[in-house]
């Protein structure tokens, strides 16, 4: 049964665009599909022989959204039940095995520093006190995020679904009225702008990381997985009492099929334009040169930064500035179109 959900959901996504016009894109996508496959089926085998406490494998950022490539990075979120403590060694075999097909589909595993690293329990994800919370550790709080933004099933995908329709409720209760999207505005607003200070201000860098290609990345598909949600809370405000189920319904989708769902709901909105500058872009990241290059001239401290961008990143800022304006431009024209509470939690 959780293959062939796995499945159905995986068709769902790879048939959320038309990307005939976009070949950087379609190589991404097909790269990510064999991935999540092959992965999947992995995990299957190793994890439900197991016994260990996990209840689903989950990836986000670019495998989640369909456009890994070779050597990408694998943002993973592994959620455990409340009896994982109780077997501390088997949760640690069965996150070296889901690590080992990470590398045998060609992906890189979670960075050891990074917030992906401990699995983390589907009750403290969904604990009613973390609602509100300013203590919640970046890894509990972001991975919520993720869950919603750009998350899809490596293993038990009926769990993943049931665990994401849990944290959709978490969000409407107890103070939201009916048809509020207020606390989960809230913290993606939170969250947004949270991550573009903390890029901004983050001036380390390695062999494969650096401050120009955290930038071009957080102005590129950063951003349009951050409007992927917050444009379908905004398009479900016309839905009135189907609210919850509509947007339920739309998570299936990349952060770019949300997107066009959305554009083409309304006539005067062209979601052509959004992808032939979102194809440049992810063309352009998706070559090693370039991004050896932005690694390479990235400023190390604040005081080596300067607005005279190499030439490459002056081109990704150029167009990731045009990516912006495009989905600027169509929020400002659903003026008439959604609810005010909707601007009023954007703009206050």
């Amino acid at each position: 049964m959780a293959v062939g959900l796995s499945e159905v959901m995986l068709n769902a996504a790879a048939a959320d665009l038309d990307l005939n016009a976009c070949p950087a894109l379609t190589r991404s996508r097909q790269f990510s599909l064999n991935a999540v496959s092959a992965i999947r089926v992995a995990l299957e085998r190793s994890l439900g022989a197991s016994g260990a406490s996990i209840l689903t494998v989950v990836a986000a950022g670019s495998l989640g959204r369909l456009e890994a490539a070779h050597h990408s990075d694998v943002d993973c979120i592994i959620i455990v039940d409340d009896t994982a403590d109780c077997d501390p060694a088997g949760i640690t075999c069965a996150v070296d095995a889901i690590y080992a097909e990470f590398s045998r589909a060609g992906l890189k595993p979670p960075k050891a520093e990074g917030i992906y690293c401990v699995p983390i329990k589907a009750s403290t994800l969904l604990a009613p006190a973390s609602r509100g919370s300013l203590d919640e550790p970046p890894a509990i709080f972001g991975s919520r995020m993720q869950l919603l933004l750009d998350a899809r099933p490596l293993y038990c995908a009926e769990q993943f679904i049931a665990l994401r329709e849990q944290l959709l409720s978490w969000y409407r209760a107890p103070t939201s009225t009916s048809g509020s999207w207020t606390h989960l505005l809230n913290d993606l607003s939170r969250y947004l702008h949270a991550y573009a200070v903390w890029q901004q201000f983050k001036f380390s860098r390695s062999d494969d990381d650096g401050w120009y290609l955290r930038q071009a990345k957080m102005r590129s598909t950063r951003i349009a997985t951050f409007a992927g949600l917050l444009f379908l809370l905004g398009e479900s405000s016309r839905k009135r009492a189907e609210q919850h189920a509509w947007v339920l319904a739309q998570l299936d989708l990349t952060p770019l099929g949300r997107l066009k769902i959305v554009f083409d709901a309304h006539r005067d909105a062209d979601f052509s334009s959004v992808i032939a500058v979102y194809e440049s872009l992810h063309c352009m990241l998706s070559d090693g040169v370039i991004r050896r290059e932005l690694i390479d001239s990235s400023p190390t401290t604040a005081a080596d930064w300067h607005d005279d961008y190499p030439r490459t990143y002056a081109r990704i800022h150029e167009l990731s500035e045009r990516l912006m304006d495009l989905l600027t431009q169509f929020v400002l024209a659903r003026s008439n179109d959604w609810s005010r509470s909707i601007f009023r939690n954007w703009l206050l």
